[in-house]
């Protein structure tokens, strides 16, 4: 485990502090979808945003272990506010690794909106190379989380030719001022993440804001002035799935509090038991329960110190070592989801109500745990590959 500062327990305390409002709040964010201003304004005041952003920009630059630990707490207040903090801070993390100095310079500038949304989603888009960059004519990306908090987005977007035929990808970084907002986020869960699509038309991209899969797949990242740092030569594809697992793990940590909470006050139907606290059958759903969550956390725990502590002493990591990583974030997300579903169902007919707090958590939880990345089918078949000596039969590892 890689040892964590004073500052960064700070971090995850502040976190901790902030639970009761993010419940408070949490009807209003999901009514706005989108984080209220205030909810904003309460995460930048404890750093909250910062946790990715570089030192010599005035960032905290904290460890992979204190971003997973801060979400999870945050979830434990609102999901919907945990999913964007972390998706905001893998878009800070890629403004800082992925592009040149002089990117970063403008990106963290003093006194600027230093947060970056990002999206992998494309759907559509038409592009053509023209002298000093790229001319994004149009283009259509879904699930843009944060978006609406973010001065900046990372965007993955094809290199064509005049002909239509895509000959490289990239991650064009572009100005969210120059996107078209969709407002075509409504769903059961998740709601106050405002993971809308988002469009553009005719946007030149500059060529130091467009970052080849070639490059950062072999991590040959642009930010040659933050090798040194090793918050910033993590594997890419590792790191920004290993945290997509953590605000669903928060949640299912407060479902389980709240059922503990009700159990001595509600009754079972049609049995004996007044008090459900008391029964048998309850004991064993949050035993289990509990360990599913509990082993979800340790699979995590050691997924994300070994990006830790593999990239403070500069090892690079192997294909066996990115796709455990993967197989373990996944099946962390299958647990936890078990653990949601079995406290969703041990919670009686109340749990139908939309009202009831613990079905709110189980939506959330359920949209979480649906992100493609968290896949646990597509993470086992890749590891087992490798297993058996195959190569993997995707590029993103």
């Amino acid at each position: 485990m890689s040892k964590i500062s004073q500052v960064e327990t700070d971090l995850v305390a502040a976190a901790t502090a902030l639970i009761p409002v993010l419940r408070s709040r949490s009807a209003q964010t999901a009514k706005i979808a989108k984080m209220p201003d205030a909810t904003t304004h309460d995460l930048q005041a404890a750093g909250l945003f910062d946790l990715m952003v570089p030192k010599m920009y005035g960032g905290l630059q904290t460890s992979a272990r204190t971003l997973m630990d801060v979400i999870i707490e945050l979830a434990k207040g609102d999901g919907s506010v945990a999913w964007n903090v972390c998706l905001l801070a893998g878009g800070t993390w890629m403004a800082a690794t992925l592009y040149p100095k002089s990117v970063g310079d403008i990106v963290f500038a003093p006194g600027s909106n230093s947060r970056v949304a990002n999206s992998f989603s494309l759907r559509n888009a038409r592009t053509r190379r023209v002298e000093g960059g790229l001319l994004i004519e149009d283009g259509l990306w879904s699930f843009n989380s944060g978006v609406h908090n973010a001065a900046w987005d990372v965007l993955v977007t094809p290199v064509m030719t005049d002909t239509g035929e895509v000959v490289d990808r990239v991650c064009a970084l572009v100005a969210t001022s120059d996107l078209i907002l969709l407002n075509d986020w409504n769903t059961t869960g998740l709601r106050g993440s405002g993971s809308m699509s988002v469009a553009i038309n005719n946007l030149f991209v500059p060529e130091e804001r467009l970052i080849p899969f070639s490059k950062w797949l072999k991590e040959d990242y642009g930010a040659t002035h933050l090798r040194k740092e090793p918050l910033y030569r993590m594997p890419m594809v590792a790191l920004m799935l290993s945290r997509l697992a953590c605000p669903a793990l928060g949640m299912a940590k407060a479902a389980l509090e709240l059922f503990l909470e009700k159990a001595p006050h509600r009754s079972i139907a049609f049995t004996p038991y007044d008090k459900q606290n008391e029964a048998v059958v309850t004991h064993l759903q949050v035993a289990e329960a509990s360990m599913k969550i509990d082993m979800a956390e340790l699979l995590l725990h050691r997924a994300i110190d070994a990006l830790d502590s593999g990239a403070a002493i500069g090892r690079p990591f192997s294909v066996a070592e990115r796709l455990r990583i993967r197989r373990d974030t996944a099946y962390a997300n299958r647990l936890v989801w078990e653990a949601m579903d079995g406290l969703a169902g041990a919670s009686g007919g109340s749990f139908a109500s939309v009202e009831n707090g613990m079905n709110q958590i189980w939506q959330d939880v359920r949209v979480a745990s649906l992100h493609g990345g968290l896949n646990p089918s597509t993470a086992f078949e890749l590891f087992g590959r490798v297993m058996c000596g195959m190569e993997p039969n995707v590029p993103l590892i």
